[in-house]
């Protein structure tokens, strides 16, 4: 528990490194009420016995025993609204600042769970997002919670009518661990469950679910909780929405790769990092013999899952750091870091190869395979310049192209055989 504390404590202060804390000038504030009323209360002992003749002992009594009391009292009162006041204040716009600066959707998602545990002392919290907006709540980030408990990615596994009531009142709701899982209780044995609805304006799109133990006050204070839910709900639906406009203009709909605007502007920007660090640069362009002969033979729904399956395989063969893109009709390129001429050229046979061990589509009897040339290039052994790059690298490409067509032509099997074949002659 200590522990837990503690990480909550740092989590706290790196979040509100960037903008100080919201709450220190509540304490300035109290503390020179104190260094006020305090000293103005001691006057009262001498007043007192010099004016009205009270004894000593009874004045002193009196004033420590009901003066002081009562002052502090007033004095821990009034400013335990004023800093719930500055809370609901100050901790939603936060919130929204530090997600809103991340630019991405998961990223986010990630902090909103991590700051509210440190914020609010929180020992476990669930985020959940619906992604279309029709209340079917997945599970996309947690905080204290082991992966098997809540699986991410996942349904949300509850329907408790806490859940209900934050999704239909759009207001926070207490409830105890008792009315939900066995997990969702805290280490002190006296957990309180707050499910707090996100919205984006009044549309609701996700739920968080706070859990903390009897120390957690801030899980009683629905208005806070709502009104960060508000902040939250909002911030995450706008870089959702940013997420997917950058998905649209970036990615290639049918095959998921990036697409052709983005691939050349990444060629651009690389290989000015490559020149400026001398770091090699491969480049490699891939074009689907025979693309035609399968739309023809089977239609272009075949075509386009076969476009579709290799761009699944190209996303799944190379690097992280590498850059997928389909740049034409039937051609692909990938933009390789830190690559020389050898390793490009190893990456463009371990494709091939790939596409040679398995059809590239199998569906009711039929397996279709696929071949692709690949054209390798690169900085600084093809050229200093982009057009240098993609000009020999279409040359190369070229050139294995026909290759392929003059071993087709040799070949004792029609190409369209190659192609096309019933699943049972694999076996």
């Amino acid at each position: 528990m200590e522990d837990s504390k503690e990480v909550a404590t740092d989590t706290a202060d790196a979040y509100r490194g960037p903008f100080g804390d919201p709450l220190k000038d509540v304490r300035i504030l109290k503390l020179r009420a104190r260094l006020i009323v305090y000293p103005l209360i001691a006057l009262i002992v001498p007043m007192d016995h010099f004016i009205i003749g009270t004894p000593w002992l009874t004045t002193l009594a009196m004033t420590v025993g009901g003066g002081y009391a009562i002052a502090t009292a007033t004095i821990e009162f009034i400013f335990f609204y004023f800093a719930k006041l500055r809370k609901q204040a100050a901790y939603p716009s936060m919130l929204a600042i530090q997600l809103g600066a991340t630019h991405d959707f998961n990223q986010a998602c990630e902090d909103s769970v991590r700051l509210m545990a440190g914020l609010l002392g929180l020992e476990k919290v669930i985020l959940a997002w619906s992604a279309h907006h029709d209340a079917q709540l997945t599970t996309v980030a947690t905080h204290g919670v082991l992966p098997e408990e809540v699986p991410l990615a996942t349904p949300l596994p509850w329907c408790q009518q806490a859940v209900k009531q934050a999704m239909e009142k759009r207001k926070a709701v207490v409830a105890s661990a008792s009315e939900g899982r066995a997990w969702l209780s805290s280490s002190d044995g006296h957990s309180r469950v707050v499910y707090v609805p996100l919205l984006s304006l009044d549309r609701f799109v996700g739920l968080l679910v706070l859990v903390g133990g009897r120390e957690t006050s801030d899980l009683g204070d629905k208005r806070l909780l709502t009104t960060i839910g508000l902040a939250i709900g909002l911030t995450l639906d706008n870089l959702c929405h940013s997420t997917e406009l950058r998905q649209v203009a970036t990615r290639d709909e049918l095959t998921q790769l990036f697409n052709r605007r983005y691939f050349f502007e990444q060629l651009e920007k690389e290989l000015k990092a490559a020149r400026r660090s001398g770091r090699p640069l491969g480049l490699l362009i891939l074009d689907v013999d025979s693309l035609k002969l399968i739309n023809d033979t089977y239609g272009h729904n075949v075509g386009d899952a076969v476009l579709a399956n290799l761009g699944k395989l190209l996303a799944n063969r190379v690097r992280s750091n590498d850059t997928p893109a389909r740049i034409g009709g039937d051609e692909f390129a990938v933009l390789m870091l830190d690559t020389d001429k050898r390793r490009a050229s190893a990456t463009a046979a371990r494709l091939e190869k790939a596409l040679q061990k398995k059809p590239i589509y199998q569906a009711e009897g039929l397996e279709l395979w696929l071949s692709v040339s690949c054209g390798v290039a690169g900085y600084p052994w093809s050229g200093e310049n982009v057009a240098e790059i993609l000009q020999c690298a279409d040359a190369n490409m070229y050139r294995v192209k026909a290759m392929h067509k003059g071993r087709a032509q040799g070949a004792t099997t029609p190409t369209q055989e190659r192609h096309s074949r019933p699943a049972s002659a694999s076996h």
